[in-house]
C-alpha cells in the first residue's frame, strides 16, 4: 500500500512542479530534484516510511514557495524557509537510513546490493569522508564484477577538482636558465657576475607578494647548503638569493632552477582575533546556502569558504581593509562543473598579514575596484552574480593564506553580526551585516 501511495505522490509532485520556486533556489532545487531517486527508495524496507513522508513534506513545501513566488498574502519567505529548512531535516534522516544500508552491504559483504545502494543519485549520498573511504576500497576491491557509475565519478572528481579559490590563485611555473635570460617574467630570476661568484637575484614584477619555490639543479657548483627553497617577495620588489661558485675550474659546470610561484606570502600569521564583517550593506540580511565543510565544493582546501545567496547586482562589500592583487570582471560564463571556474569574475584583495580575501562569482563587469588599489572595510568592490563554477546566484567568500606545500588554503574566521561573533555561519540562517 505504501508502495502505491508513493507513486502518486510522486505523480502528483511531478505534474505540479514544473518548475520550481524562485526564492531560495540554490536550497530548494537539490531538494526537489531528490523526489524520483528517493521515491525508489520505498523499494527498501527500512527507509520505505521515511521516504513516503519526505515526498509528503516536498509537496507541502513546494505548494507554499509557489506561493510566495506568486506573492500571495498569506504566505511569508520567512515561513518557506523554516519549512525548507524542516524539509532537508528529513532528507538528511532519509539520507542517514541509506548511508546506514550502504556500511551493513559493505560488512556483509554483499557488493550487489552495495552497487544498487550507490547508483542513486542524490545530493549529499557518501558525503561522510570515513564512509566515503571506506566505500571506495570496497569497490576498488570488487569492482572487475560491475562498475558503478557514481563511484566513478566520485573517485574522478575527487582526483580532478579544482576548487574556486585555486583555480583564482593558481601557481605558476617558469624555468631559468642562465642561457635564456627573460626579463620579462612577473617573477623572473637574474643572474650577474662578480668576480669569480655568480649572483641570482629574484624580482617580483607583481603588485602583491609572492611566494616562490625553486627546484635548482646544479652540476660541479659550490653553494650554501642552508639556503631555504622557499622564497617570499612583496609587491615590485627584488632580492638576492644566492651566491655560487665553481668547484673544479678544469671541470664543466652549470646550473639552472625550476620554480612556481603563487600569490601570497608563507607562514603567514593570521589573526584568529580579528572580526570580518560581513561582506554586504550594512542592515541588510543574506541567508548562507553553504558553509563550512559544505557538501557541494568546500572540501579539502576550500573547507572554510562560505557561500552567501543572494540576488544577481547585490552590493559586495570588503570584509576587511587590505590592497586589490587581482580582479575579473569580463565574463558572462557560468555552469555546476568544474571547467567553468576559470569563468569566474572575482576580487582578491590582500590584508597587512598576508591573508587573501576572495570574492568569487560577480556579475559581468561588476567589478568597482582597480589592481594596487587600497580598500577600507566596508567599501563597496562590486556587485554579486552567478558567473563561474556556480549553481545559482550567490557569493563564495574566503580567507586564505599559503601553507607548507605553496598552496592555496582557506582558514577558519569569525564574522561580527547583528546576532553576535559566528564563528561557523550555518547553511539556511540569515545573517544581518553590522560595522
Amino acid at each position: 500500500m505504501l508502495k502505491y501511495l508513493t507513486l502518486l505522490l510522486l505523480l502528483f509532485t511531478l505534474l505540479h512542479s514544473k518548475e520550481y520556486p524562485i526564492l531560495f533556489s540554490k536550497m530548494g532545487s537539490p531538494l526537489y530534484k531528490s523526489i524520483k531517486p528517493i521515491s525508489k527508495l520505498s523499494k527498501i524496507k527500512k527507509i520505505e516510511k521515511s521516504s513516503l513522508e519526505y515526498i509528503q513534506e516536498v509537496n507541502e513545501t513546494l505548494e507554499y514557495g509557489n506561493k510566495v513566488d506568486n506573492k500571495n498574502k498569506d504566505t511569508n519567505p520567512k515561513e518557506y524557509l523554516l519549512k525548507l529548512r524542516k524539509l532537508q531535516k528529513k532528507y538528511d534522516y532519509v539520507l542517514y537510513l541509506l548511508h546506514k544500508e550502504i556500511n551493513q552491504a559493505i560488512d556483509q559483504k554483499n557488493y550487489a546490493l552495495f552497487i544498487k545502494l550507490t547508483n542513486y543519485k542524490l545530493d549529499g549520498l557518501l558525503n561522510s569522508r570515513t564512509l566515503l573511504e571506506k566505500a571506495k576500497k570496497f569497490y576498488k576491491e570488487n569492482k572487475t564484477n560491475k562498475k558503478s557509475k557514481f563511484l566513478e565519478e566520485k573517485i574522478t572528481f575527487e582526483k580532478n577538482l579544482v576548487y574556486s579559490q585555486e583555480f583564482i590563485n593558481k601557481t605558476h611555473k617558469s624555468t631559468f636558465n642562465p642561457s635564456k635570460q627573460d626579463k620579462k617574467r612577473a617573477v623572473n630570476l637574474i643572474s650577474r657576475i662578480v668576480g669569480d661568484t655568480t649572483i641570482i637575484d629574484i624580482e617580483n614584477n607583481n603588485p602583491y607578494s609572492v611566494t616562490i619555490k625553486l627546484t635548482p639543479t646544479y652540476k660541479n657548483i659550490e653553494y650554501n647548503k642552508k639556503i631555504s627553497n622557499f622564497v617570499i617577495l612583496k609587491p615590485h620588489s627584488k632580492k638576492e638569493y644566492i651566491r655560487l661558485s665553481v668547484k673544479n675550474k678544469a671541470l664543466a659546470s652549470k646550473y639552472s632552477y625550476k620554480y612556481r610561484w603563487i600569490i601570497g606570502t608563507r607562514g603567514a600569521v593570521h589573526n584568529d582575533n580579528y572580526l570580518y564583517r560581513l561582506p554586504y550593506k550594512i542592515g541588510t540580511s543574506q541567508v548562507v546556502s553553504q558553509g563550512y565543510n559544505g557538501d557541494f565544493t568546500h572540501k579539502g582546501r576550500s573547507k572554510y569558504a562560505i557561500d552567501f545567496a543572494m540576488d544577481v547586482g547585490t552590493a559586495l562589500c570588503a570584509a576587511r581593509d587590505g590592497v586589490v592583487v587581482k580582479i575579473k570582471s569580463d565574463s558572462d560564463k557560468r555552469g555546476d562543473t568544474k571547467e567553468f571556474a576559470k569563468y569566474g569574475n572575482h576580487v582578491i584583495i590582500e590584508h597587512d598579514d598576508g591573508t587573501l580575501g576572495t570574492y568569487y562569482h560577480l556579475k559581468k563587469d561588476g567589478v568597482l575596484v582597480n589592481i594596487s588599489q587600497k580598500v577600507a572595510r566596508g567599501q563597496i568592490i562590486g556587485y554579486s552574480g552567478n558567473t563561474g563554477f556556480s549553481r545559482g546566484p550567490h557569493l563564495h567568500f574566503s580567507v586564505s593564506k599559503i601553507n607548507n606545500v605553496n598552496k592555496n588554503e582557506s582558514i577558519p574566521i569569525k564574522f561580527i553580526t547583528k546576532s553576535g561573533i559566528k564563528s561557523n555561519p550555518k547553511k539556511g540562517i540569515f545573517y544581518t551585516a553590522v560595522k
